[in-house]
């Protein structure tokens, strides 16, 4: 369980982009406290900055005229946290773009992958690296690029990707994307759930915005891209995507297996839920509003001071 979040301003609305980005990336701790890192624009080079400690600790200032970030806090699964290029966002060139990415979810055919496109070995261990390999294997990076790294991956994921002209794809798979559009503030704002967005606002300039509704809930479905340029008009492309209970991941451990399912680890939390004063259909509304399996237990533990 990772995080991811980001702010993209089309308009000079916004007086502080770097506090938001600091809200956000604080909220979205929650999921991830190994590392955090987060990428922008500087006179159209993509600029990383990246460091294993939780966004507590990190600086937020951003330089002047930066209009989109993009950020992730990690929960470390594969590649230690101490070797700084395992940590995300990571950067990478595809034609003549510049780019930054971040996973939340994980892998299980990265070794698979270099090996069968002769993608070239990396001292970078962490799974969510074979993404960025995949697109710099292509001549550009475009909603066909994009696309065909998406079918090649197999795993849990949504990826986040920002190139050097300030246009941001936000790559939705079977982990939660929340996106919210501030129309008269000329902002987009993501983070991974609904509720770290919410959580994330309430000390900044947005939500005023947010208590008198003047902002659209944009929906994304499994298997979507979506371009939000640097002007922000959005465009939307599509790819083939194969639900991970296939592979039988386990929430529980972080691996994969044959016996376990997302859907069976789902099954299990609805089994327990009465004891702890919820319903089926409680889970049901939980999942629907972008709240992973993972954040559910929590819940219920937060709730009654026990495990599932």
């Amino acid at each position: 369980m990772c995080g991811l979040y980001g702010v993209l301003s089309y308009g000079n609305e916004i007086k502080d982009i770097g506090e938001i980005t600091e809200a956000l990336a604080i909220e979205s701790a929650i999921r991830g406290t190994d590392a955090t890192g987060y990428a922008y624009n500087k006179s159209n080079h993509i600029e990383v900055y990246k460091k294993s400690k939780s966004a507590y600790m990190m600086n937020f200032n951003m330089p002047k005229g930066v209009n989109a970030v993009m950020g992730h806090t990690r929960h470390a699964t594969q590649g230690t946290l101490n070797y700084n290029e395992n940590n995300h966002p990571f950067k990478g060139h595809c034609g003549k773009s510049e780019f930054a990415l971040a996973h939340n979810g994980i892998l299980s055919n990265d070794r698979e992958l270099r090996h069968k496109l002769h993608l070239p070995s990396t001292r970078i261990e962490t799974d969510s690296y074979i993404a960025v390999q995949i697109l710099e294997s292509q001549k550009q990076l475009d909603f066909k690029s994009i696309k065909y790294m998406a079918e090649k991956v197999k795993g849990s994921y949504s990826f986040t990707i920002l190139d050097n002209k300030n246009n941001l794809y936000i790559v939705k798979g079977d982990s939660p994307v929340s996106i919210f559009h501030f129309p008269e503030k000329k902002v987009y704002v993501y983070a991974s759930t609904l509720s770290i967005v919410w959580k994330a606002l309430v000390d900044t300039e947005l939500f005023a915005d947010l208590q008198l509704n003047k902002y659209e809930d944009i929906d994304i479905t499994d298997g979507e891209i979506l371009k939000i340029y640097a002007s922000g008009q959005t465009q939307r492309g599509k790819f083939e995507f194969n639900e991970y209970a296939s592979y039988g991941y386990d929430w529980r451990t972080g691996y994969c297996n044959s016996y376990f399912s997302k859907t069976d680890y789902i099954d299990d939390i609805k089994s327990v839920a009465s004891y702890y004063g919820y319903q089926e259909d409680d889970i049901d509304t939980m999942l629907r509003q972008g709240f992973t399996p993972d954040e559910i237990e929590q819940i219920l533990y937060d709730n009654d001071c026990m495990e599932v």
